[in-house]
């Protein structure tokens, strides 16, 4: 791929001339993001606990990882700690300069190039990421004049040669392929007729017949066996799955925190909503984030979840699904975002709640006590989906322009900002039907003279790698797409 290399020179130099004239940038607040509802000591326990550069790790990984394309630079030594923050900030505002470069943006995605996300790693390095299809496109010159606009950037962090990986890597997975979708239908499942149209579904299923008749002529898997290879090694998730869509009951449950048993209301009709529970269009169906208000109008009150849930078009949502009627109804969004993947469906204030629903593992509802976008390199997070339940992971780092796929590649679209967590599991554990759910920080506080858990709301879940991987938009980014906040406990 060429882009106008008299262009890059140009503006290098302006840029490292004014860098001679100016002195060079300063970390002035230990603060990735707002952390405005914390503590000053919740804070530095966060930068405490920010886990030092792995020197070793970024020299090897062009030799141990065959998905490593090129690399450049080299990680200086950063304790934990303290230093390790401060350099995780200079290497972070490196990436988000990146993310708006105009020489980057020839290569993006969206724009026609073969990058799908770049950001930075937490161990602690800059990463370009290439679409493994298209990683032929990216030569040496390339490397070399993304590799320029990363020393510009350094250079005004007062860092030289910073480290830099490029690697190839695959459309992140945002909803249900083609094969899940087959699966659903053919068990039953018949709000697909708008998601897929039954001609394609038609086609689908016969072209898999075909090709399992010949592996079982081979001696190969069969049916059953295809079908949970489809959606999971496990097989109690295909009826996970499945309880997204149908479920099995239709009793209203009032949300209480005296409630003794909160087994299965991800999949129950649910009054107060809370982050965690199910919610369906017509044709599909995912996880409500959280709870918020209309930042221009605090008395405007709904919840917050994925678009790609809805298409990015304004179906009516249900709670828990549509299969009950329009009793479960709960309306369409007022506000939606693509670049954030993010919608607002405005309730009555009395039908929301500011908590998450951290399903029937923990059998918990946590209060939800501020919110951030992110916390520093390697901190322990959770998040709550309708299928998946509670699971737990690290802060992994943040990309910008991530590009992801819905429907086995149908549709694309490109996310400005996302955060990165490594789940604990080396197979992710996050799956279709757990987008748009509350991704947190679980602390302890003082509520109504009590200690009890807690929830430092984080973002809403948008996809995974299906490798351990996921990937969540933060709701300090919702805001300023979307225009509303997330609602607290000291919200009333």
């Amino acid at each position: 791929m060429r882009v106008n290399l008299k262009m890059v020179c140009f503006v290098s130099l302006v840029v490292l001339l004014f860098g001679f004239m100016t002195p060079a940038a300063a970390i002035n607040d230990l603060r990735y993001s707002s952390y405005h509802n914390m503590t000053a000591e919740e804070i530095q326990r966060i930068v405490d606990e920010t886990t030092g550069t792995e020197i070793d790790r970024f020299d090897g990984m062009k030799i141990y990882n065959p998905d490593v394309i090129e690399v450049f630079g080299i990680i200086p030594e950063k304790a934990k700690g303290v230093e390790a923050y401060e350099y995780w900030l200079q290497m972070g505002n490196i990436s988000r300069a990146l993310a708006n470069d105009e020489i980057m943006q020839q290569y993006h995605y969206e724009n026609g190039g073969p990058v799908i996300g770049q950001g930075t790693q937490c161990i602690c390095y800059t990463s370009i990421m290439i679409l493994s299809e298209r990683a032929d496109e990216i030569t040496m010159e390339d490397m070399l004049i993304i590799k320029s606009r990363v020393d510009m950037y350094a250079a005004k962090e007062g860092l030289e040669d910073p480290p830099l990986a490029f690697f190839r890597g695959e459309m992140i997975d945002s909803y249900l392929t083609e094969e899940q979708i087959l699966y659903l239908w053919e068990s039953g499942y018949e709000g697909l007729r708008v998601y897929d149209g039954i001609e394609n579904l038609t086609r689908l299923r016969d072209e898999r017949n075909a090709a399992m008749t010949n592996t079982q002529s081979a001696g190969n898997i069969g049916f059953e066996d295809y079908g949970n290879q489809a959606l999971s090694t496990e097989t109690t998730f295909i009826d996970r799955l499945l309880s997204v869509f149908k479920g099995s009951s239709n009793d209203y449950v009032e949300l209480s925190r005296t409630n003794t048993n909160y087994s299965n209301l991800s999949s129950e009709k649910v009054r107060p909503l809370v982050g965690g529970l199910m919610v369906a269009t017509s044709t599909s169906g995912g996880t409500i984030g959280y709870a918020a208000k209309d930042a221009s109008n605090p008395d405007l009150r709904g919840i917050v979840t994925v678009a790609h849930v809805f298409h990015f078009e304004n179906a009516t949502s249900y709670q828990p699904r549509q299969g009950y009627g329009d009793s479960n109804s709960i309306g369409t969004f007022s506000k939606m975002n693509k670049q954030s993947d993010s919608v607002f469906i405005p309730m009555e204030s009395s039908n929301v709640r500011a908590a998450i629903y951290t399903g029937a593992g923990d059998d918990q509802l946590l209060d939800v006590i501020g919110y951030e976008g992110a916390v520093s390199s390697g901190m322990p997070m959770s998040k709550s989906g309708a299928v998946s339940g509670n699971t737990g992971g690290n802060y992994y780092g943040v990309r910008y322009n991530q590009t992801f796929t819905v429907k086995n590649g149908t549709i694309n679209y490109t996310v400005s900002h996302v955060g990165v967590i490594q789940e604990s599991s080396e197979e992710s554990v996050s799956v279709p039907g757990d987008s748009g759910g509350p991704v947190y920080v679980k602390t302890k506080a003082m509520v109504n003279g009590t200690e009890q858990e807690v929830a430092v709301l984080l973002g809403i879940l948008e996809g995974g790698d299906g490798k351990g991987t996921v990937y969540y938009v933060p709701c300090t980014e919702i805001k300023d797409r979307l225009g509303v906040v997330p609602l607290t406990i000291n919200d009333r």
